[in-house]
């Protein structure tokens, strides 16, 4: 376990080879300096090209994956750790070509690991630089056999590739506690399948694969859900900029409008009521209102909306109530699990404690003072997939305590059918999430009020249309409102 103290271990390719290159002459001068104490010189083309690289004289795109594996076989570095670097080099690769304007790459890093993971968005090793266009098992076995050897056919390394970048370990250097637990893992786990039938083994893979392929996919699906959510968000916030104050105005009228109604026609049934019974009755009537004003005025960037149940149809009040209550039981228990006074006495890592903080605040994004209030909780309306999907990453982090890797990619298990059954539980878990997703998605996206909303705001001559609608319906209710506190008046003087 490492401490709490570590700094995080991401390295770029440079530095990774030089790491490398150290390791190497590290090791000769262990063994004296004896010839043959080393299996593969570095020299040779391919290895010139990597040396020239560290010295500055040549850029990073001039390197190609069978430059980076023969600098590692000259270095003796062990099959997966060779596989990282191949990995390190085609990410740094990607990541280079997706920075945002005046930054470097090392800025990136600099910034967290929660950028450099903005930044490796969508990441696959493509491969396709010079001969490693053939394929990344074909690439490996062009040096001696060097995957199967290790035990690994194409769909193995393809798997093993994908479950690194799943876990992320290639963002660390190669003597990382992150590499190296996920690489004793990986050989653990192998070492179990040695033991099981071909059957066995070979379903124990199809598993795998399938839950890699759904992480990916809900991983995916939830980006575009955020950023649906966050476009509607943003189409809100630009219609309470621009109509806000006259609609609570408007929203005012209108439930003023309800309560005298209301009013009326009860002092019309009883004669007899008092103005404070009526009082009484009308505000026990207008709860939901009274209370949606208030949260409204608290914040007039928020708007309650109400969420697709599954098939996406729309919860009746008694189902929102129980799904509220569940967003309430999940908030609460993420508020727990990511309070900065608990996490500050835990061994985590300083990333982790931020990735905590950050989901703390995601959680609970109207707490003050480190307080849970039933009413900011209900402020706005959250996902109930969102915020399960939400725990799920908070209860990995604590499982993965210590180590900077994407916690939710290791799976749990001691023995082969311990890990077999949380593959069948996560899979399932994954699908429903999944699906849940989608309607989320395509609700978000069909919205009728934010579509309204942005039809609002095409123009200035739209913007004035929609402006003088409201102030004439105000106008409306206004008149309407007064004639009927003139009305209740009189009811009251018999």
């Amino acid at each position: 376990m490492s401490s709490i103290g570590r700094k995080p271990t991401v390295t770029l390719l440079r530095e990774e080879l030089a790491l490398c290159l150290a390791e190497r002459e590290s090791n000769q001068a262990i063994a004296g300096g004896k010839p043959g104490c080393v299996d593969n010189p570095v020299s040779g083309p391919r290895a010139d090209s990597i040396l020239e690289y560290l010295r500055g004289k040549g850029p990073m795109s001039l390197l190609s994956p069978p430059d980076l594996i023969s600098f590692a076989l000259s270095c003796n570095l062990d099959f997966h750790r060779i596989i990282a670097l191949v990995v390190k080099g085609e990410w740094e690769w990607y990541a280079s070509s997706r920075l945002p304007a005046g930054k470097s790459i090392e800025d990136v890093i600099s910034e967290g690991l929660s950028a450099v993971r903005d930044l490796s968005s969508g990441f696959n090793p493509a491969m396709d630089k010079g001969p490693a266009e053939n394929g990344l098992y074909r690439l490996f076995e062009s040096h001696g056999g060097l995957a199967s050897r290790n035990g690994y056919d194409e769909k193995d390394l393809r798997d093993f590739v994908k479950h690194m970048i799943l876990a992320e370990v290639h963002l660390f250097a190669g003597h990382s506690p992150e590499l190296l637990n996920f690489i004793a893992t990986e050989e653990a786990r192998r070492n179990l399948l040695k033991g099981a039938s071909a059957d066995e083994a070979e379903e124990f893979w199809k598993k795998k694969r399938v839950w890699i392929e759904l992480e990916n996919e809900v991983e995916g699906l939830l980006l575009k859900l955020e950023e649906q959510t966050l476009r509607n968000r943003k189409s809100q916030r630009e219609w309470m900029s621009v109509f806000g104050q006259i609609y609570i105005l408007l929203l005012e009228s209108e439930y003023l409008h309800t309560s005298l109604t209301y009013r009326i026609d009860r002092k019309s049934d009883d004669p007899d009521l008092t103005m404070g019974e009526l009082d009484e009755l009308d505000e026990e009537n207008r709860q939901a209102e009274i209370e949606h004003l208030a949260r409204l005025k608290k914040n007039a960037t928020t708007i309650k909306k109400v969420l697709p149940g599954p098939g996406g149809i729309p919860l009746d009040h008694e189902e929102m109530e129980e799904y509220e209550q569940e967003c309430k039981k999940l908030l609460r228990k993420i508020w727990r699990l990511t309070h900065p006074d608990r996490i500050d006495q835990e061994k985590f890592t300083p990333e982790q404690k931020k990735k905590l903080r950050a989901y703390f605040e995601e959680a609970v994004p109207f707490q003050e003072g480190g307080h849970l209030d039933d009413e900011e909780i209900a402020l706005s309306m959250r996902s109930l997939v969102s915020l399960k999907d939400l725990l799920a990453r908070v209860e990995a982090v604590w499982k993965s305590m210590g180590l900077d890797c994407n916690e939710q990619s290791v799976i749990q298990g001691e023995t082969l059918l311990e890990q077999s059954v949380w593959l069948d539980t996560r899979t399932r878990e994954l699908e429903e999430e999944a699906g849940q997703v989608r309607v989320e998605l395509m609700a978000a996206a069909n919205d009728p009020e934010f579509r309204e909303m942005d039809a609002c705001l095409t123009s200035p001559e739209q913007i004035d249309i929609i402006s003088a609608e409201m102030n004439a319906k105000l106008d409306w209710y206004n008149e309407r409102n007064r004639l009927m506190e003139q009305r209740l008046a009189e009811l009251f003087r018999g």
